[in-house]
C-alpha cells in the first residue's frame, strides 16, 4: 500500500504544483491552518510539495487517507488523476473489508483451532494477494504513464530543437521517412515562407502518421542519410537524456 500512496502522491504533487497558484496556496493553508495548528509551519508553506509534506507530519495525509488530494483537487481540473484517486480509496476501503470477514470467520470457526488457523492463514494470504495484485497494477499503471510523459517529452523536445536548425534538409528527411510527396508539397504551400514551420509541421506530421515504435531509430537513420550528422547526433543526445 505505501508503495501505491508514494506513486500517488509523487504523481499528484507533479500534475498539481504547476496549476496551483499563490493564491490558491494561502486558501489552501487558512483551510488547514487548524489542523496544522503551527504558525511557524504554515510560514514555512511556499509551494504545494512543502504543504504536502506538512500534512503527512500532522498525520493529516497518509496512506489510509487522501482526502485531502481530492479537496486540493477541488482547485483545479484533471480527471485522470481524480480516477486514480478515488480507485485508490476503494482499494484502502477493500482492506478492512477482507480483515473483517477474516475475523468473522475465526469468531465462527474457534471450536475447531486448526480450522481457525487454517481459515486466518488462508483468509491473509487471499487479502495479501488481493493487496498485492491492485498494488501491482496501481504501480504498473503509474510507470506506464510516466514512460509516456517522458516520450511525450523527448517527442516535444526532437522537433522543437530539429525545427529550428535543419533548414531545407527537412525535404529530403522526411522523405526518407516515408512521407508521401502529395503531403511535403501541402506543407510548402501552406508555409511558403517560414522554414522552421514547414520543418516542424511535416516531422509533426510524421510522428503522429507515419511513425512505428522504431521512429526514434528511423528518424535517426533519416538524418543521416540527408547529411546531417549534426543532428543525428543530437537526436541521440536526446534520446539517451530521456
Amino acid at each position: 500500500m505505501e508503495q501505491m500512496y508514494i506513486c500517488l502522491r509523487e504523481e499528484f504533487v507533479s500534475a498539481a504544483q504547476y496549476r496551483i497558484n499563490k493564491s490558491t496556496l494561502n486558501t489552501l493553508k487558512e483551510y488547514y491552518m487548524q489542523y496544522i495548528d503551527s504558525n511557524r509551519k504554515l510560514s514555512q508553506i511556499k509551494d504545494l510539495t512543502t504543504l504536502v509534506k506538512i500534512l503527512e507530519k500532522r498525520d493529516i495525509l497518509s496512506c489510509y487517507n487522501v482526502k485531502p488530494f481530492l479537496h486540493i483537487l477541488s482547485y483545479f481540473s484533471n480527471e485522470s488523476l481524480q480516477s486514480k484517486i478515488k480507485n485508490y480509496n476503494i482499494y484502502v476501503k477493500s482492506i478492512p473489508y477482507f480483515l473483517s470477514c477474516n475475523m468473522y470467520q475465526e469468531i465462527n470457526e474457534n471450536t475447531n483451532e486448526d480450522k481457525c488457523e487454517i481459515s486466518n492463514r488462508t483468509g491473509n494470504s487471499s487479502l495479501q494477494t488481493i493487496s498485492n495484485k491492485l498494488e501491482d497494477e496501481f504501480t504498473l499503471q503509474y510507470k506506464d504513464e510516466k514512460r509516456n510523459l517522458s516520450t511525450q517529452e523527448t517527442t516535444k523536445q526532437i522537433l522543437s530543437h530539429l525545427s529550428e536548425r535543419i533548414g531545407r534538409s527537412w525535404r529530403d528527411t522526411v522523405r526518407n521517412l516515408g512521407v508521401p510527396e502529395y503531403q511535403i508539397d501541402i506543407i510548402e504551400n501552406k508555409y511558403p515562407f517560414d522554414l522552421k514551420e514547414q520543418s516542424y509541421q511535416a516531422l509533426k506530421l510524421y510522428m503522429s502518421q507515419y511513425s512505428n515504435n522504431n521512429w526514434k531509430i528511423n528518424l535517426i537513420n533519416a538524418l543521416e542519410k540527408a547529411r546531417r550528422r549534426d543532428l543525428k547526433e543530437l537526436v541521440e543526445k536526446l534520446v539517451l537524456e530521456n
